[in-house]
């Protein structure tokens, strides 16, 4: 409970709601630009509570939709410049394989063959694969011979513990000044002017102090939290699907590499997997739990030796609040992926070694919400949904220009408005 009420006398250009990956790539941009930022967490940074936790995370470029295709191909530069700027490789180039069967519909990362567009629409290099091909490159078996692949070399895997520990030293080096254990109570645009948040701060369990914060304007990059802000804040919330998404790390064969040779169509060496995968499968009997999209990692150098993350893209528990999540991983979702790596993986034990949870926030039509919030005269901006890690850099980029560039932002961010609608229903409702 809260017991003492403080309202500090300095006002900020931004507040930012939220300090996973999203909410410190905007308090980064905005400071860099000479702003005053203040972040505020509810948890401790680079906590394992919403959807940056494991180690590892794609960067791709494959896509079935023009406008992410797009601004997947922004992001590639925008990483090179962190990097750059950090004087880390946040990113192990080592392309991403997509494979299956060329006659899956749809899912939630599209499919296999309609990528071949955008990549070609933008100049992007890609190698296609046979069945037999794969086999010949990556630790698989008892693949059926219609399967087809895609190998686009412009992909990669995201270290996500430097990425967040990146973005935090140079935010600290620009100013950006951090609250944890920051629960946000409200948030009120004051005549349409001024922005007031009302904040408790202490550990969770022990007494907090309410303390009320002033700023131009405010960011809420609270994941699958957001609507913890926007109902008591502005009487609306999202509707949300929020995935309980299970992986796992196996054990690998360390004497098995597939090599690189003159022929090779994926040109590295593997310990055992080469690149990224992800397949492309439709369910089993028809039924949505049966899910056959599995998608996998090689060894990493910041991660545990001879072992690869290996998982279905799926989640058989779908809540809509945080509060709902379990403790343990899906058991349903393990037993799965252990029955795939036996059937179609070499040298990999199909018992996992250790396994994780993370938060996917989905809204209906598995896009972001990157908007204003409406009636907030443009002070207030919302991102929130899940896929997101691999544009970090961009959408950071983005948030500034939408609430400081005179012109706002630069990008195509028409598809993700908070007030779209999905099969005739809007995503953002009032809160009776």
């Amino acid at each position: 409970f809260s017991i003492i009420k403080s309202i500090p006398m300095s006002k900020y250009d931004l507040i930012v709601v939220g300090g996973g990956p999203m909410g410190l790539a905007t308090a980064y941009n905005v400071a860099k630009a000479g702003n005053k930022v203040l972040l505020l967490e509810r948890f401790t940074l680079f906590n394992q509570s919403g959807s940056s936790s494991d180690m590892v995370r794609m960067f791709r470029t494959m896509y079935t939709e023009d406008f992410m295709a797009d601004l997947a191909k922004d992001s590639i530069q925008l990483w090179k410049d962190l990097e750059a700027e950090a004087g880390v490789e946040l990113i192990m180039r080592t392309g991403l394989l997509n494979f299956g069967d060329p006659d899956y519909v749809d899912g939630p990362e599209g499919n296999l063959l309609s990528p071949i567009r955008n990549l070609e629409r933008l100049g992007m290099k890609y190698e296609k694969l046979s069945s037999e091909d794969i086999m010949k490159e990556m630790p698989f078996k008892n693949l059926p011979p219609f399967y087809k692949g895609l190998w686009a070399p412009d992909n990669g895997c995201i270290n996500v513990s430097l990425t967040l520990r990146v973005l935090f030293d140079m935010g600290q080096k620009c100013g950006v000044e951090v609250k944890q254990y920051a629960a946000v109570k409200l948030v009120e645009v004051i005549n349409d002017s001024d922005i007031r948040v009302t904040v408790d701060i202490g550990s969770p369990g022990h007494n907090t102090t309410e303390f009320v914060y002033a700023a131009d304007k405010c960011v809420i990059t609270a994941g699958a939290y957001v609507n913890d802000i926007l109902e008591p804040s502005f009487k609306l919330k999202l509707n949300l699907d929020i995935w309980e998404m299970t992986s796992a790390y196996y054990a690998c064969d360390p004497l098995l590499v597939y090599e690189k040779t003159a022929n090779s169509k994926i040109p590295f060496e593997g310990h055992p997997f080469k690149c990224m995968w992800f397949q492309f499968a439709k369910e089993d009997n028809d039924d949505w739990r049966e899910s056959n999209l599995y998608y996998g990692f090689p060894q990493v150098p910041w991660g545990p030796p001879n072992m690869a993350r290996i998982a279905v893209d799926n989640a058989v528990r779908r809540i809509q609040n945080p509060e709902q999540r379990k403790p343990l991983p899906a058991s349903h979702c393990i037993d799965r992926t252990s029955k795939f790596i036996k059937e179609h993986a070499i040298g990999v034990n199909n018992q996992p070694t250790f396994s994780g949870t993370c938060l996917q926030t989905n809204l209906p039509d598995n896009m972001f919400v990157l908007d204003y919030m409406p009636n907030c005269s443009n002070k207030v901006a919302v991102f929130t949904g899940g896929w997101g890690f691999k544009m970090i850099p961009l959408i950071g980029r983005i948030l500034k220009e939408m609430l400081f560039d005179p012109n706002g932002t630069q990008y195509d961010i028409s598809h993700f408005k908070i007030t779209r609608s999905v099969d005739g229903k809007s995503i953002l409702v009032p809160v009776c």
